[in-house]
């Protein structure tokens, strides 16, 4: 039995952008994930966004203060 050797793009560290929060402005981080997806946080007011890097589609969300459409 052979055992699958993992690909190239999941053995890359995730790369980490500084940008600003969407939903206070203050400064929040941006996690480009091996696994195509991207993970948007922010520590001052607890916003969380995890989309599809290919897709756009969003996977998880929370943001406090904004309200559903």
């Amino acid at each position: 039995m052979l055992l699958e050797t993992p690909k190239f793009e999941e053995l890359k560290t995730p790369a980490v952008q500084s940008i600003h929060c969407p939903n206070c402005g203050s400064f929040a981080k941006r996690h480009l994930l091996a696994s195509e997806k991207t993970q948007t946080e922010c520590p001052t007011c607890d916003y969380f966004m995890l989309t599809c890097s290919r897709t756009g589609s969003v996977l998880e969300a929370y943001a406090p203060g904004m309200w559903m459409r």
